[in-house]
């Protein structure tokens, strides 16, 4: 098959059809899709009496078993939130921004509500703190001026066509 063994489940997958005729399932992407089937493959189950119970909690997706269905940071990133946004899944559990900590999610059935009043909705919630964004370190870029950032300024050498040593500054 080629994929890292880690991340293969010998898992079938079962979708309701509720699900397939739903507001919420029509929105979403391609990727999306994939990702929700693969969430539906974590899941465990058992059956009792001839009915099929699934435990909903505890699902654990990382961007590295992502990379490994050659799905990308972005489109992983925005397919999970796009799942949250329709209520396929909830967030239990933010994790780490520096890979020691990841998230776990559990099964929604907020979907059903989706695109009525009655439907309750809830975002992704950011997993960094606020300001060690890339957004806000661009924007502190903008704002400081390299004269005024703290540290010290490199100075330019300059050379001529020769490779000869002219200098420190401005030619």
């Amino acid at each position: 098959m080629g994929r890292n063994a880690k991340y293969q489940i010998r898992r079938d997958v079962f979708i309701e059809w509720e699900i397939l005729e739903s507001a919420a399932f029509k929105t979403l992407s391609a990727t999306g899709i994939q990702v929700l089937i693969r969430f539906m493959q974590k899941r465990k189950w058992a059956k009792i009496k001839r009915k099929t119970i699934y435990e909903n909690g505890g699902l654990v997706f990382t961007y590295a078993e992502s990379a490994e269905m050659g799905i990308g940071n972005t489109a992983f990133y925005e397919s999970v939130r796009r799942l949250i946004e329709v209520g396929f899944i909830d967030l239990d559990h933010q994790g780490g921004c520096y890979g020691q900590d990841f998230s776990r999610y559990s099964f929604s059935e907020r979907w059903r509500d989706f695109g009525t009043e009655n439907f309750r909705r809830v975002e992704k919630r950011r997993s960094l703190q606020r300001g060690l964004d890339v957004r806000s370190n661009m924007r502190r870029k903008k704002i400081l001026p390299t004269e005024k950032r703290s540290g010290l300024l490199r100075k330019t050498v300059v050379m001529d066509e020769k490779g000869i040593n002219q200098g420190i500054g401005n030619p």
